[in-house]
C-alpha cells in the first residue's frame, strides 16, 4: 500500500529548515582577497556512509539530457570516463525514491556497492537513538508541530465486499473534508495537539516523543526495515579554486516495521476517544462508532550538524491504513451502512535550537 507523502519533498523541506552555518567567509570576499582562507570542517562521527561513483558513460544511457547535464555542468568537455559521486540522499532528492528513474540508476550499482547502504544500519540507528535521547535530556529550545492529512484517492466505500456505486464519490468528499479538517484541527489545536515552542531548559517529557517518558526513542535494530544515512557538504572555493567543506549535514532516514510494538518504541500512539469525538462533528452526514488502524511504513527523517553531532530536525511520519463502518445520515442517508477504508498520515516535527550553534 502506498501513501502520497512525497518522501523527497519532505526530505527537502526538512533540509530547508536546517540553520547550521559554519562558513568562515563568503565567496565574494575571497574573490576580493578580503578574507582569510576558508577553514575545512570534518565529520565528527564516521558512520561509513555510502557514496556511489557513477561515470558519465553509465548515466547517459539512463538519465534524460537535462538531468544528466545538471550532474556534469561544471565540466566544459565531457567524456565517458568522467565521474560524479552521489550519496543515497542525493539520489532520493534528484530522482524520487522508488521511481522508475531512481531504480534505473540504482541498477547501475553492483551488489557490493548497494551493500554499503545496509552494512552500517545498526551503527546509524544507535547514533540516532543516542542523539535524540541526548536532546530530550539536554532541553534545548524546541519548536514543534503536528499535522494530519488523508490520501483522498485512497478513500474506498464498499458493501458486501463490492465497491459502491459512483454516488459514493460525493460521500467521499464529505468524509475527506470532515476527517482532514476535524482531526487536523484537533491535532494542531494548542489545547489538544502538539504545536508550540519551548524555552531552553523547559521540561520536554510531554513535548517530545515518547510522551511521559524520559527517553525520546527506544528503537532497536529488530524494529526497523531500513536505516539510511548520508552527509551533505556546504563548500566554499579557496584562492586555488578548490572546494573546501565548511559545513556538513547528516540526513538519517529510518523505516519501521509495521507492527505496533516497533512503532511504539519511537512514536506515542493516541487513544481513539479524541479522534472519534472530532469525527462526530460530521454527524449531520455520517456516523462512525469505531475504527481499526494498521501501520504502513512509518518513517523518521532526521538531520544533524555532522560537525558537532547535534540533532537539528526530526520528522515522524505515522502512516496508517484505517478501516471503519460509516452510516449515512441526512443527505447521505442513501449510503446505508458502508465499509470504508482510507490511508492517512499523522506527522510530528521537531526543530532544535542549540545555543552554541546560534552564535
Amino acid at each position: 500500500m502506498q501513501f502520497k507523502i512525497k518522501k523527497t519533498v519532505s526530505i527537502l523541506l526538512i533540509l530547508a529548515m536546517v540553520t547550521v552555518m559554519f562558513s568562515s567567509c563568503s565567496v565574494e570576499k575571497l574573490l576580493n582577497n578580503d578574507a582569510e582562507e576558508p577553514v575545512a570542517v570534518t565529520v565528527k562521527t564516521d558512520l561509513k556512509d555510502a557514496v556511489f561513483t557513477f561515470t558519465y558513460g553509465e548515466l547517459k544511457g539512463v538519465l534524460p539530457q537535462d538531468k544528466l547535464g545538471s550532474l556534469f555542468e561544471e565540466y566544459e568537455e565531457l567524456s565517458d570516463d568522467i565521474t560524479t559521486d552521489l550519496t543515497y540522499n542525493d539520489l532520493c532528492n534528484r530522482y524520487e525514491e522508488g521511481s522508475e528513474l531512481f531504480n534505473s540508476v540504482m541498477d547501475l550499482l553492483s551488489a557490493e556497492e548497494k551493500a554499503q547502504l545496509t552494512n552500517n544500519n545498526e551503527a546509524v540507528l544507535d547514533y540516532f537513538v543516542e542523539k535524540i535521547n541526548y536532546a530530550k535530556a539536554e532541553k534545548p529550545i524546541v519548536e514543534y508541530k503536528e499535522s494530519f492529512w488523508t490520501d483522498s484517492d485512497s478513500i474506498y466505500f464498499s458493501q458486501n465486499g463490492k465497491e459502491s456505486d459512483s454516488k459514493i464519490k460525493t460521500a467521499a468528499k464529505y468524509f475527506d473534508y470532515f476527517v482532514t479538517k476535524g482531526v487536523g484541527n484537533y491535532l494542531s489545536d494548542e489545547n489538544n495537539g502538539v504545536t508550540g515552542i519551548t524555552e531552553k531548559g523547559d521540561d520536554l517529557t510531554n513535548i517530545m516523543y515518547l510522551y511521559g517518558d524520559k527517553k525520546a526513542c527506544a528503537l532497536t535494530i529488530d524494529n526497523v526495515v531500513a536505516v539510511y544515512s548520508s552527509v551533505q557538504y556546504d563548500t566554499v572555493k579557496n584562492s586555488d579554486d578548490e572546494n573546501v567543506p565548511t559545513a556538513a549535514t547528516r540526513i538519517v532516514k529510518i523505516v519501521l516495521k509495521d507492527d505496533e510494538a516497533a512503532v511504539k518504541n519511537a512514536f506515542s500512539l493516541r487513544g481513539k476517544e479524541g479522534i472519534l469525538k472530532e469525527m462526530k462533528k460530521g454527524s449531520d452526514y455520517f456516523t462512525v462508532d469505531d475504527y481499526n488502524v494498521a501501520f504502513d511504513t512509518c518513517t523518521i527523517v532526521a538531520t544533524f550538524n555532522a560537525v558537532t553531532d547535534n540533532i537539528i530536525t526530526v520528522s515522524y511520519y505515522k502512516n496508517m491504513a484505517v478501516s471503519t463502518v460509516v452510516n449515512g445520515v441526512g443527505s447521505l442517508e442513501y449510503l446505508g451502512s458502508q465499509d470504508l477504508t482510507f490511508n492517512c498520515t499523522d506527522c510530528v516535527e521537531y526543530h532544535f535550537g542549540w545555543e552554541a550553534e546560534a552564535k
